[in-house]
């Protein structure tokens, strides 16, 4: 590409302000565009799937609850030999795949006959739609060539029953509300009622089976604790006997028929407990004594001793010792110590000093005695505790020993005896009620509405699924639309200028006083048209394409034929002579003169005559409607060297001695090189590109054959379909409404 033009698409991408982001213009423009594709499009897939929920049969899906009871209370004691439910977090779970297993489904398939079933028996009901909607949602199916074994039973499970177990497992949902011990049992049919009665069936079976196998435990618990009895009464009797016989054999009376020690032994046990207690007893009495002699010995007061402290006695005579005292002081501070009063208060207090001396010698003396006493008790009781020990000292050790043994052996039997009398009374009355571990605690109810399809949810699905295709719809359109729609477009993809957009008239606006005339003739005879204006921004874009020297010379060429390029090239001249400018138009389009057929001009004499020099230049150079026309002439088997030659360049310098304006039409770039080589004789290049026709990769690699250089003067969209240009630009819209009220069509 040329610097110039490389030049201006960099100023164009930095004037352009957030040119990576997404412009919400050009979506607008985009949805305004393909606005009924995409409606189209939504409204197809959501009729489409609207007729589907119509065929489609609905399913229906019934829940109930079922609750692991783990505040359950024991039935009798503290304690059972049927093991517990239990309640941990893998227990827990396990039962969801109990509730699903084989056996327990098993049985409410022969309960509810579901072999028999239209939808979860042998013979269920197929259909095309059927087949699609197992297609897209597949059921998973169990394919048995023959019974197989229950893994509870040793019956086999008949191949039409495992098949609706399977069904029947298919349709069932078990969950775990939250981590509560609630379960949630979904069962979802084609009839709401059998969605509920499944429900319900699989719950309340789930619950009895239970029952039955707690029951079960508590049976066969119970058989062998009665088993298990007979043979510990027998022990208990032998070693019953044994303890009996042995006693009688050795002479040991006792004190009773239920007693199991002898009379000396119970005596020696009475002076132990009397021992101890006198023991006791003395040894309080000698601390007490003891602690007093202690402080009279060191010379303190007896009043300190605890026993004194704690007298009664002594608690009243101190108190009225103070009051003595306080009165003594009283009159002390009135009268001298030789008055009567205080001679007699000093006396009153000496007597009450005298009486605590005397009740504190009692109580010390007390102490002593007491002690005595608890001393001779002691030794009374260890000396009848030696002589009984005496007595009893003169059994047998050895027959002592195999009597507490005998004895020790009973007990244990008589305790595991009882406590297993007490185990079988329990289980015994576990196995008539045993409590549940599950109970049914929201029983499934008719559901209301079916669970599928969801119409709602589909229908907005359908909506979304269909705009999201039409949006893709339109973006594959425009992508397939591979010609160029816009100004942005050319220069983004080119590179190169945009020159002007020359609409597409149609014969009913090219009708002037019921005459249809060509564009170039119509734009003469419509100056304030919109084509006309168009043609003049053109002549202008070139004009502007070099200020410093403006081009005289333009030549004008295409891609491929059929672009109006020779359309273009007569309304440029036609404009310009109307602008006052002298204007001549060459046709070098020597293979198909367009521009000659278009004056009539194809059987005159023109520039190959002039070329091969059989003609003059007065005999090829004619007038039409005021415009210099140089046409084609005669036929030529080697244009690409008649337009490289010396006389068509000497043609060339000398009209642009004459005229302002020198125009050329040349053939399109793509089929044949006269354009290349024609080129080297203008000043600038017209490129015409055909509006959403001609590909972007032909005019690409036209423009880069053609190599023009600084010579390209721009881009003409030509063909232009004015009621569809809002739609491919952000501000075409704005101008189609808005621009309409200045152009005379």
């Amino acid at each position: 590409m040329l610097e110039r033009t490389r030049s201006l698409e960099t100023r164009q991408t930095v004037a352009m302000p957030g040119s990576d982001a997404v412009d919400l213009r050009v979506v607008q423009v985009f949805l305004w565009r393909r606005w009924k594709l995409i409606l189209a499009t939504a409204a197809i897939v959501a009729a489409v799937s609207y007729i589907a929920l119509l065929v489609v049969t609905p399913r229906y899906t019934a829940t109930a609850q079922v609750l692991l009871d783990p505040s359950r209370q024991k039935l009798i004691g503290t304690s059972n030999v049927v093991p517990e439910l239990s309640l941990d977090t893998g227990s827990v779970d396990s039962q969801l795949s109990l509730i699903r297993s084989t056996n327990l489904l098993r049985r409410v398939v022969e309960r509810t006959k579901l072999t028999q079933d239209g939808e979860f028996g042998v013979a269920r009901r197929t259909s095309l739609l059927s087949l699609v909607v197992s297609w897209v949602w597949p059921t998973p199916e169990v394919d048995v060539p023959g019974a197989v074994p229950a893994p509870s039973s040793a019956d086999p499970v008949p191949a039409d029953v495992l098949r609706s177990i399977a069904r029947l497992r298919s349709a069932v949902e078990v969950t775990r509300v939250q981590r509560t011990y609630v379960f949630s049992i979904s069962v979802t049919a084609e009839d709401p009622v059998k969605a509920a009665f499944l429900a319900n069936a699989i719950a309340e079976t789930y619950v009895v089976d239970q029952l039955d196998a707690r029951y079960e435990a508590a049976k066969t618990a119970a058989n062998w604790l009665a088993q298990r009895m007979e043979a510990m009464r027998e022990q208990v009797r032998e070693s019953e006997e044994a303890v009996a016989s042995f006693r009688n054999q050795h002479n040991l009376v006792t004190t009773s028929s239920e007693a199991k020690i002898t009379i000396s032994e119970q005596q020696l046990s009475e002076l132990n407990a009397r021992l101890v207690q006198a023991r006791a007893e003395t040894a309080a009495r000698r601390a007490a004594y003891e602690q007093a002699a202690q402080v009279q010995a060191r010379g303190g007061s007896l009043q300190t001793v605890s026993e004194v402290v704690r007298s009664p006695v002594i608690s009243s005579l101190r108190f009225q010792q103070s009051q003595a005292a306080q009165k003594v002081a009283e009159l002390v501070s009135r009268y001298n110590s030789d008055h009567p009063l205080v001679v007699r208060a000093r006396a009153e207090l000496r007597d009450v000093n005298n009486s605590i001396a005397e009740e504190t010698g009692r109580i010390i003396a007390n102490l002593k005695n007491e002690f005595d006493v608890a001393k001779a008790r002691e030794d009374s009781l260890q000396q009848s505790l030696d002589q009984i020990s005496g007595v009893s000292g003169g059994l047998d050790t050895s027959i002592g020993i195999r009597l507490r043994e005998l004895e020790r052996n009973n007990a244990a039997n008589k305790t595991l005896f009882e406590n297993f009398l007490s185990q079988a009374k329990i289980t015994d009355a576990q196995s008539t009620f045993v409590a549940r571990d599950a109970r049914i605690i929201s029983p499934a109810t008719r559901p209301g509405s079916p669970s599928f399809p969801k119409k709602t949810l589909v229908l907005s699905l359908a909506i979304v699924v269909g705009l999201l295709m039409g949006v893709g719809g339109g973006v594959a359109l425009d992508m397939l639309n591979a010609g160029f729609q816009t100004q942005r477009e050319i220069e983004e993809k080119l590179g190169v200028p945009f020159l002007a957009a020359l609409p597409l008239l149609t014969a009913a606006e090219r009708t002037v006083n019921g005459k249809v005339l060509e564009p170039s003739t119509y734009s003469q005879a419509k100056p304030l048209s919109h084509y006309a204006e168009s043609v003049r921004t053109l002549r202008m874009g070139v004009q502007m394409a070099d200020v410093d020297e403006p081009a005289k010379v333009v030549l004008i060429t295409s891609s491929v034929p059929k672009e109006g390029k020779s359309t273009v090239a007569l309304s440029l001249a036609v404009s310009s002579l109307k602008a006052g400018l002298r204007t001549v138009i060459i046709d070098g389009d020597l293979r198909h003169p367009s521009i000659s057929r278009h004056f009539e001009l194809h059987t005159s004499p023109g520039l190959v005559d002039l070329l091969a020099g059989t003609m003059g230049v007065e005999q090829t150079i004619l007038s039409r409607s005021g415009l210099t026309v140089i046409p084609a002439g005669s036929k030529s088997q080697n244009p690409p060297d008649l337009l490289g030659s010396a006389r068509m360049k000497g043609l060339v310098e000398k009209l642009r001695e004459t005229y302002d304006y020198v125009i050329i039409d040349t053939p399109p770039v793509g089929p044949v090189i006269d354009a290349r080589v024609a080129m080297q004789l203008a000043d600038k290049v017209i490129f015409v590109v055909r509006w959403q026709s001609t590909t972007r990769e032909l005019v690409m690699q036209s423009i880069e054959a053609l190599g023009a250089g600084r010579k390209l003067a721009g881009i003409v969209l030509g063909m232009v379909d004015e009621s569809k240009v809002p739609r491919y630009g952000p501000y075409s819209r704005y101008a189609s409404q808005h621009y309409k009220s200045y152009y005379e069509n």
